[in-house]
């Protein structure tokens, strides 16, 4: 069953073509030009990825990201109206799970959204798992007493807590440890996360492994995980 999206962008054109080639293509689509509209839609229907414009005239895109990303599990892919950087490495650390840049191929957006629907229904599935303990989970991965499950999509440091990450974050730590002691440069890890080519920018992946780095300090505080390998890339080493 294909996903049902809610998009909301301040261009009529623009959701004019999301709607009709999207509900062409089998999907139940929404849309709103603002974000009174889309606040309203979301609240009255169940939602499995949403569309947002980072350039709304009445509102911030990545503001409703945030807010969208403290309440809701379900897929979001931010829309860009221009190939810049740091739209994409916000959204991104902001909680978004992809980003699309306009014009877009409505082909590759279906793609996109069947994706991080796949994904995020994926994790709403884990959701009576997660209230288990970690050790009634099954780890893939372990490293300076963190331990890792890629099935549950959860990490848990050595007394147990569970560390809290977002979906690129996750993604981009599985990657490295899939590879553990090999060094990967920025377009082998993009693509290892999402599994196709990305668009890749530095900054996407330079700021990701810095926030790891934030939320899983090592025993010894002079040492990181994540070892920088300059003029390459990065090599997980924990």
């Amino acid at each position: 069953m294909k996903p049902k999206v809610l998009a909301v962008d301040d261009e009529e054109a623009i959701l004019s073509l999301l709607d009709a080639s999207l509900s062409d293509e089998g999907y139940e689509v929404l849309t709103a030009r603002t974000v009174e509209e889309f606040r309203k839609l979301n609240a009255q229907n169940k939602i499995d990825v949403f569309l947002i414009d980072v350039g709304l005239t009445d509102g911030n895109g990545f503001s409703l990201v945030k807010e969208l990303r403290q309440s809701s599990k379900a897929g979001i892919i931010v829309l860009t109206g221009r190939a810049s950087e740091t739209d994409q490495v916000v959204g991104l650390e902001i909680g978004a799970d992809d980003y699309v840049t306009k014009p877009f191929r409505i082909r590759e957006l279906a793609a996109r959204i069947n994706a991080v629907h796949r994904r995020t229904s994926a994790r709403q599935e884990l959701d009576i798992a997660r209230a288990e303990p970690a050790t009634a989970q099954p780890m893939d991965y372990s490293f300076d007493g963190y331990k890792l499950s890629t099935g549950a999509r959860r990490l848990w440091d050595v007394e147990g807590r569970e560390i809290v990450l977002t979906t690129a974050e996750f993604d981009l730590l599985s990657a490295l440890l899939r590879r553990r002691g090999q060094v990967l440069d920025r377009d082998q890890l993009m693509n290892a996360m999402k599994g196709r080519d990305w668009e890749s920018y530095d900054r996407a992946i330079d700021g990701l492994v810095s926030r790891l780095r934030h939320k899983l300090p090592a025993s010894n505080p002079s040492a990181h995980f994540i070892r920088t390998v300059h003029g390459i890339g990065y090599s997980f080493t924990g």
